[in-house]
């Protein structure tokens, strides 16, 4: 075994030592070597091959591919698609179009095959040229090409495409060269035939330097991502629109707010250009934003992605096998005994205009009798609803006002109110007590799947205690915004976190007591 055979089988024992392997390969020279080193290690390997249709000569390529494989004893799949129609009907870069199209295709073909992984043949070049274009286009991060992504591992990425050249003359074997690739009008191929030859002849070990700086990027990535995720906090009442609270977003250092919007962006398919991350920017500040396909809102307290044609129907079902249908011009609904225009019972509740077009809802003899999420109140809300409850209780008392919930396997566990000041023990928060009661009343040592609703952000303290107690869900009304775990410290949780109902409410509630403490007494 040469010196380029044995650093690959290492590699490929270090992020693939086990499975069936899903080899990705075009026919090109990069993915030829990627194909005979794998014969070399004794792996079971499937080759995949996705024909974009882009070219006359891409059917002729699937052959050659096809008869490589059978030549080394590997099985083959060959999928055909209409990548430029395709582009074209998601109005989607083409580049970009074909990249995603291929992804998916080796994803399913591993998953068909039982593959423990799908390898690609990116080399040291392609990451060097990938984190200059990322740079160029201003791109929110410029991280290179990942060694593994989910099932993805790129084993060649620390080798020249030269070295590969000359380990297949070794072999005599040929390999196909793509005549695209040659075109100066696409980006990278500018990059690779007119700008990098000039930079590795002035800084010849450019590409291992770029790796490094890559590799340096992508493991700062991975611990900050962490960190910026905690502050997506969701804002279920308009799922599924995505909808995230604007305040642990706005009170983030910037650096962390703009990888938690990069999230965001990511999450919904846009990519995350610097562009984009400001417009996202403006409108936590409170801006209306178009983006792409989406409208940008900040509606109660969070920033609500509003897709150009949302669709909510598929999601809503509606009690007692009442027909569902989007609210209509002139609907209206009785509250208390009183007629309540629908457009208006939406607006009380912050739903976005947008939204209020198409939100489910179902009529029984020509009046509203239900409507999606609202009415009747679903659980979160009935049970938020009762520790605002216990917050006015607790204010009653003298005591900071907030009241808390602990549900576990369907059951209301413990109903606690603050008691800081009636114990005179800094850690009576609402959260301790219900944890306590809870624990008391199940009779175990820990809550695991429970759900804590509380009308205010945990502290540090009490996140902790939940995380301990294995709860898997925390719902609070409003930020905390001086002592939140995630508002205020960045504290990053390993738990479901949503907030946004009530949080008018218990923000008044906390807001009048705390005026009412700093009154002058007569």
């Amino acid at each position: 075994m040469d010196a380029l055979a044995a650093r690959f089988a290492a590699k490929v024992g270090e992020l693939c030592p086990k499975g069936l392997i899903v080899a990705a390969v075009s026919g090109g020279g990069d993915s030829l070597a990627l194909l005979y080193l794998l014969r070399e290690i004794d792996r079971e390997v499937v080759v995949a091959h996705l024909d974009h249709g882009l070219r006359r000569e891409s059917a002729a390529d699937a052959r050659f591919v096809q008869d490589v494989a059978a030549k080394l004893g590997f099985r083959c799949v060959v999928e055909r698609v209409d990548a430029a129609a395709i582009a074209r009907r998601r109005r989607e870069n083409m580049e970009a179009s074909a990249r995603r199209l291929r992804y998916s295709f080796l994803v399913r073909v591993a998953r068909e095959y039982g593959a423990e992984c799908v390898m690609t043949a990116h080399t040291i070049e392609d990451n060097a040229e990938t984190v200059l274009l990322q740079l160029f286009r201003g791109a929110a991060r410029a991280l290179g090409i990942r060694r593994r992504r989910g099932r993805v591992v790129r084993p060649l990425l620390e080798e020249r495409r030269n070295v590969l050249r000359a380990y297949l003359r070794s072999k005599s074997a040929s390999w196909l060269e793509d005549p695209s690739n040659e075109s100066l009008s696409l980006d990278r191929n500018y990059l690779r035939h007119q700008v990098w030859p000039r930079v590795v002849e002035r800084f010849p070990r450019a590409d291992a330097a770029l790796l490094r700086y890559s590799l340096s990027q992508q493991a700062d990535d991975d611990t900050l991502e962490v960190i910026a995720a905690a502050k997506l906090v969701e804002d279920a009442r308009f799922a599924p629109v995505r909808a995230v609270r604007g305040k642990p977003l706005l009170l983030a250092a910037p650096a962390l707010r703009r990888r938690a919007l990069r999230l965001l962006l990511e999450e919904q398919g846009i990519r995350p250009e610097t562009r984009h991350i400001e417009a996202a920017e403006r409108a936590l500040q409170g801006e209306t934003v178009s983006l792409q396909r989406f409208i940008l809102r900040l509606t109660a307290g969070s920033l609500v992605w509003i897709p150009e044609r949302p669709d909510l129907l598929t999601e809503a079902k509606a009690p007692a096998g009442l027909p569902v249908r989007t609210a209509r011009a002139g609907d209206a609904l009785r509250l208390r005994g009183m007629r309540k225009r629908l457009v208006d019972f939406l607006a009380e509740r912050a739903v976005p205009p947008e939204l209020r077009r198409v939100w489910p809802v179902a009529e029984k003899e020509g009046e509203v009798v239900w409507v999606w999420r609202y009415l009747p109140e679903d659980d979160d809300y009935r049970f938020m609803r009762e520790a605002l409850s216990l917050a006015r209780r607790a204010a009653d008392a003298g005591e900071v006002p907030v009241g808390a919930l602990v549900v576990w396997r369907g059951k209301v566990v413990a109903r606690v109110a603050n008691e800081s000041e009636a114990r005179r023990d800094a850690t009576a928060h609402a959260e301790m007590l219900a944890l306590r009661e809870a624990l008391a009343a199940s009779g175990e040592k820990v809550l695991a799947g429970a759900t804590l609703y509380v009308t205010l952000e945990p502290c540090p303290m009490c996140m902790g205690a939940l995380i301990e107690a294995q709860f898997s869900r925390v719902v609070w009304a409003t930020e905390n915004d001086k002592a939140g775990a995630v508002t205020r410290y960045g504290m990053p949780v390993p738990l479901q976190l949503e907030a946004g109902r009530f949080a008018k409410e218990s923000a008044r509630l906390l807001k009048g007591f705390f005026a009412k403490l700093r009154e002058p007494k007569s």
